[in-house]
């Protein structure tokens, strides 16, 4: 009977799974744009108040979080008398908060600024790639390279071809906002490891404090594994390993208002402008920090377990039993600080920077897109799991044990994979800084001034950018130009996202 009470039945599976599947996309559609439409209440392109109102978004956040993870969580495992059933208050609870939250939005709809959709974007983006296609096809098929040419002329690149000038059917900015997705998608490439070191705090960390000492009323010190700490509430509280991330949560809460209010405007009048694309460089430097110092704090774990009889205990967290190590779970507060401070810098900046570097047809795209690259992250973290599972941690002899594996090498090889992805990431913004500057060429026989200037958004950045060719004299070339720049000043340019 005990084995069956255990395993779930069919109907509970399949609601399980179809509840899941609902949250899912609940969560994908509204964090896709919610941030963007936030931003669009600015109705302006001041990039302090754009960093500020993300900076206060991601605090609201974590301020959800905070009361999530520690007063509802609480109420669903303790359950203090105050509900029979704690997971079902827990739920109710978070379902009429939603309630209230949708209700408010409604309520709130005609003070929004609202800007109606101009048809499909996939779609527009599919158009351009297969004009791009065509296009080369033709060109490859009908042209022959000329030995006489120029070395001044220059061939269109692959997305150009789909340009009206190039005998395509698509306006200048349309095809320039495609090729701008290439860098943003290197960009959100480059925060994967980010993203695999920040969900440890989910994993890792917390496999790690079960095998700690979780109670806040001193130490308790034991002879030998057979002696079994037990939640006793009349003379102690056990403090739940999840609760750990309140402290980054709080060191979020309390560090994002000292940022917005008092030092990033201290720095803009000393004129020291931190980038987005700096910061999200510094998150990583603090995301290196805290995955090694979690390692160490591992390794010394281990080496207590193994070296030092008198310092096993057992706890017993719901029915199962934990072989832990009596030094303080506290100790982990380092590393879930290090991770607000990577947060501080490289999540904030990184939903910063997909709303003003996106073209504005795109950014509820793209800020999907910069969630789906967290979501990879995660799904990538578990895949790496298994991966090293047959060399570190290959000695799982009960589901409460990682005392006999290596859990501080995984956390060491992902502090290792950051900071490769750190240096990589430093060189791409080297050499895109570097292709910013201007080229000049000379003037033509006909007297066209012609101005060629290194585009950093070709290929996503990747090779350096291509010359791009300008026209001054032909007028059409000019208004297509004023429209593009009154287009362009509503965010900011590259030399501002990289310098």
């Amino acid at each position: 009977d005990s084995e069956l009470s255990d395993t779930p039945n069919a109907p509970c599976k399949v609601a399980v799974y179809v509840s899941v599947t609902i949250v899912g996309l609940g969560v994908g559609i509204v964090k896709s744009n919610i941030a963007p439409f936030g931003a669009e209440q600015l109705n302006t392109a001041n990039p302090h108040k754009t960093r500020a109102f993300f900076n206060w978004f991601y605090w609201c956040i974590n301020l959800g979080s905070l009361v999530g993870v520690g007063a509802i969580s609480y109420i669903e495992q303790d359950n203090p008398g105050i509900c029979s059933n704690g997971f079902f208050c827990g739920y109710l609870i978070a379902s009429v908060c939603l309630l209230l939250a949708l209700i408010l939005f409604i309520m709130l709809l005609p003070c929004y600024h609202i800007v109606p959709p101009e048809g499909s974007v996939i779609g527009n983006i599919l158009k351009i790639i297969w004009a791009s296609i065509c296009a080369q096809f033709r060109h490859w098929r009908y042209n022959q390279p000329n030995p006489n040419s120029s070395p001044l002329h220059l061939e269109p690149r692959f997305l150009d071809r789909a340009k009206i000038r190039f005998g395509g059917s698509f306006h200048e900015s349309a095809v320039d906002d495609v090729r701008s997705l290439g860098k943003l998608l290197n960009v959100f490439t480059a925060l994967i490891p980010y993203w695999l070191v920040y969900f440890q705090m989910e994993t890792s960390f917390q496999a790690q404090g079960l095998h700690m000492h979780f109670s806040i009323h001193g130490t308790d010190h034991h002879n030998n594994t057979d002696d079994t700490l037990q939640t006793d509430k009349a003379e102690k509280f056990n403090v739940p390993a999840a609760w750990l991330t309140l402290f980054n949560q709080l060191f979020l809460i309390g560090a994002i208002p000292l940022l917005t209010s008092f030092l990033y405007p201290i720095m803009d009048r000393a004129g020291i402008r931190m980038s987005m694309l700096f910061r999200i460089g510094i998150g990583m430097v603090f995301s290196i920090l805290a995955v090694m110092t979690a390692g160490g704090l591992e390794s010394y774990r281990i080496f207590l377990w193994r070296t030092d009889n008198s310092s096993h205990i057992d706890q017993i967290v719901g029915n199962v039993t934990y072989h832990a190590v009596n030094i303080s779970i506290f100790w982990q507060i380092p590393q879930y600080v290090l991770v607000g401070a990577a947060e501080l810098f490289a999540s904030i900046a990184g939903l910063e920077f997909a709303y003003s570097a996106a073209p504005r047809s795109f950014q509820g795209m793209i800020m999907g897109l910069f969630y789906t690259m967290e979501g990879i992250g995660s799904l990538l973290g578990t895949a790496l799991l298994h991966l090293v599972s047959p060399f570190w941690l290959s000695n799982m002899t009960d589901y409460g044990n990682i005392n006999d594996n290596h859990l501080d090498f995984y956390l060491y090889f992902l502090g290792i994979l950051q900071f490769t992805t750190f240096l990589i990431y430093c060189g791409s913004l080297y050499m895109q800084r570097f292709s910013l500057r201007p080229v000049a060429m000379p003037r033509t026989r006909r007297g066209r001034g012609r101005r060629y200037t290194v585009d950093p958004q070709a290929d996503g950045g990747a090779r350096g950018g291509i010359l791009k060719e300008e026209e001054d004299e032909e007028e059409d070339d000019n208004l297509e130009e004023e429209e593009d720049d009154a287009r362009d000043e509503e965010r900011p340019r590259d030399s501002q996202l990289l310098l």
